[in-house]
């Protein structure tokens, strides 16, 4: 998936009826070039289990209160979404 693609579907996502704290997680990211800029960085298979589990742990979730298969499904989802096979 080209760069643009990948930026009109965050737009998409963001102006999408979703909730609005993920709405203001997206716009805090967006402005956040630090973030941007490090996020970039991370292209190999090697440091994506890293990146994902310091991602997810600043998420509102606690284990016990959604099941690992809830969230495989929703990550699916969004990969297939995404264009990812």
């Amino acid at each position: 998936m080209k760069r643009s693609e990948l930026e009109k579907l965050i737009k998409e996502a963001i102006n999408a009826n979703m909730p609005s704290d993920v709405k203001a997680l997206a716009g805090a990211q967006k402005v956040a070039t630090s973030v941007q800029n490090k996020a970039k960085n991370i292209n190999s298979i090697q440091e994506f289990p890293g990146a994902f589990e310091n991602w997810f742990v600043t998420l509102g979730f606690q284990p016990g209160k959604i099941s690992k298969s809830s969230i495989r499904s929703q990550v699916e989802t969004v990969l297939t979404k995404l264009g990812y096979k």
